[in-house]
């Protein structure tokens, strides 16, 4: 049976690969429900707080990827290490790119009102 030390390595490696895309969702679904309100108030930071509130998350989920990538103890080096070293440093990246999206969609929300035609 697998210690909880080895599911939670298991889940740190696809941390920032299962993070990134959700958060970056959730910051486009967010920001388009919030277009009515923003217009009305013409007051865009709602949008911008949802976007550095879920860019958060995903550093957050990134640094647990690149965390895993490294082994903890002194056991024998397993074969898939490479694997899991691969898969960590991809979901690492990954993390970082929707980190890009999600601020440059939140920083759009400084310059436009919503109300734009």
């Amino acid at each position: 049976m697998p210690s909880a030390d080895h599911r939670t390595r298991r889940f740190g490696i696809w941390a920032g690969l299962a993070t990134g895309p959700v958060a970056a969702f959730l910051q486009q679904q967010g920001g388009s429900a919030l277009v009515p309100w923003t217009c009305a108030q013409s007051n865009g930071w709602p949008a911008v707080v949802l976007g550095l509130a879920l860019a958060t998350a995903t550093a957050v989920a990134g640094w647990v990827s690149w965390r895993a990538r490294r082994l903890r103890d002194g056991r024998t080096v397993s074969p898939d290490l490479g694997n899991r070293r691969f898969v960590a440093g991809l979901s690492t990246g990954i993390a970082a790119f929707f980190i890009l999206v999600i601020l440059a969609q939140a920083l759009a929300a400084v310059f436009l009102t919503g109300c734009e035609r």
